[in-house]
């Protein structure tokens, strides 16, 4: 699995972006919205920089995952410590895409690093002014105050919005680039295109294809690091299930080596155990973190996790090879699994390994709602459930998994107590 050209390239930050905008109620596209409004100011500023200023958009807020209701969290009434979250989300996204991301797209991390400093040097997070501030970084403050105010203020009139920022011109922004801004609003009706959520996906999707495709190489090892970034961003939207995504990896692949699989293989059910349950993220926590039963509505809306991380990672070219791997992880070998019911025949035997990687990892990952199950307890479960739920060697190949964890926690408990540590 290797990304071969920049259009690939691009799918990957584009659903990275919209992974994370993934509202518990409603789809934002605040990110693509703001990469859209970018794009079009580049455009008509005939920027040479048209796909780093793409690319800036969308990754703009990467460093804000798992922050509740980011984008509304401004007020005076939060806490200091989520203020404080907020004034450091631009040099963690900027960290983010330098240290965790592969490629090219490491030349926008100081346009993302300064998207919230003021024309008149009261921003964050150095407090540059005036030219000392990228354009770019300029572009994309305007791009996402403008797509704020589309979402916070339901059926704002276009003249409002231009009124907010000819009336901030000299402190927010330079009178150039509110200038630039109006202008690329009115060019070719292109307010009206965005102005609802609905039409973002299209204008995106014509920016992407309109976007140069040449050749690049990212090969499989630097692809799994954006696949890490997409688990810490579901892990960190539902604290219940911090590391599982990582696991649920860790396992696959250790299965799949014990199992004897060629290296391909073992790198398939690797990457997709980090991205399994990337559709998780439009599930609310309510629903998720639920002790309960849940409802008949609730169930479906779980159950849908599944086909939206395939309908996600079927827009990645590069993860294509694992749609079917990742999104099958909750069926089962007699068909009683979702999200459709398959027999075992249908269900690929790599699929079958994250399906076992993920209930062992659920099972003994102690989430509060569900009572504490050891490692024993969960062992003793898939191999009850051989050739029932789960394929036989997969269980056998994740009960030797599991039974070298054992005894590696038993020798560490041994010695902690020769040594004295309690």
């Amino acid at each position: 699995m290797i990304i071969t050209n920049s259009k690939a390239y691009t799918e990957c930050f584009m659903q990275l972006a919209n992974v994370l905008d993934l509202d518990e109620h409603r789809q934002t596209y605040h990110s693509w919205r703001v990469a859209a409004i970018a794009y079009k100011m580049g455009k008509l500023l005939n920027s040479t920089n048209l796909q780093e200023i793409f690319w800036s958009g969308l990754l703009h807020d990467i460093g804000a995952f798992g922050y509740n209701d980011f984008t509304v969290s401004t007020s005076e009434s939060i806490s200091v410590l989520e203020k404080d979250k907020i004034l450091n989300h631009t040099i963690k996204s900027a960290n983010i895409i330098l240290k965790d991301l592969p490629g090219e797209v490491s030349a926008i991390a100081d346009f993302v690093k300064y998207h919230h400093e003021k024309f008149d040097g009261t921003g964050f997070p150095e407090g540059l002014a005036g030219n000392d501030i990228p354009i770019c970084s300029q572009i994309i403050k305007l791009a996402d105050d403008c797509d704020t105010a589309l979402r916070m203020i339901p059926e704002i009139a276009k003249k409002d919005i231009y009124g907010m920022f000819n009336r901030n011109i000299n402190s927010e922004y330079s009178p150039e680039m509110v200038s630039l801004l109006l202008e690329t609003l009115d060019k070719d009706n292109f307010f009206d295109e965005i102005e609802i959520g609905a039409r973002i996906p299209v204008v995106v999707n014509d920016i992407l294809n309109s976007l140069p495709n040449y050749k690049m190489f990212i090969g499989t090892d630097l692809i799994e690091k954006i696949t890490t970034v997409f688990a810490d961003i579901i892990d960190a939207k539902h604290e219940e299930t911090l590391g599982h995504s990582g696991r649920v990896a860790a396992y696959s692949r250790h299965i799949a080596e014990m199992l004897k699989l060629n290296p391909k293989e073992i790198m398939k059910v690797k990457l997709a155990g980090f991205m399994h349950d990337i559709g998780k993220a439009a599930i609310p926590r309510t629903i998720l973190n639920k002790s309960d039963n849940l409802s008949p509505f609730e169930l479906h809306v779980i159950k849908g996790h599944a086909v939206l991380t395939m309908d996600i990672l079927k827009k990645m070219s590069v993860f294509n090879d694992i749609v079917e791997i990742a999104g099958y992880h909750h069926e089962r070998l007699n068909g009683s699994g979702y999200p459709n019911g398959l027999p075992a025949e249908s269900i690929p035997f790599l699929a079958r390994i994250v399906m076992v990687a993920d209930v062992f990892d659920a099972m003994t990952s102690g989430r509060r709602y569900q009572k504490y199950i050891s490692r024993e307890e969960a062992v003793d479960y898939i191999t009850a459930q051989k050739n029932i739920l789960f394929d036989a060697d997969a269980v056998d190949a994740m009960v030797e998994v599991a039974s070298g964890e054992l005894k590696k926690l038993a020798a560490e408990g041994l010695a902690g107590r020769a040594s004295g540590k309690h």
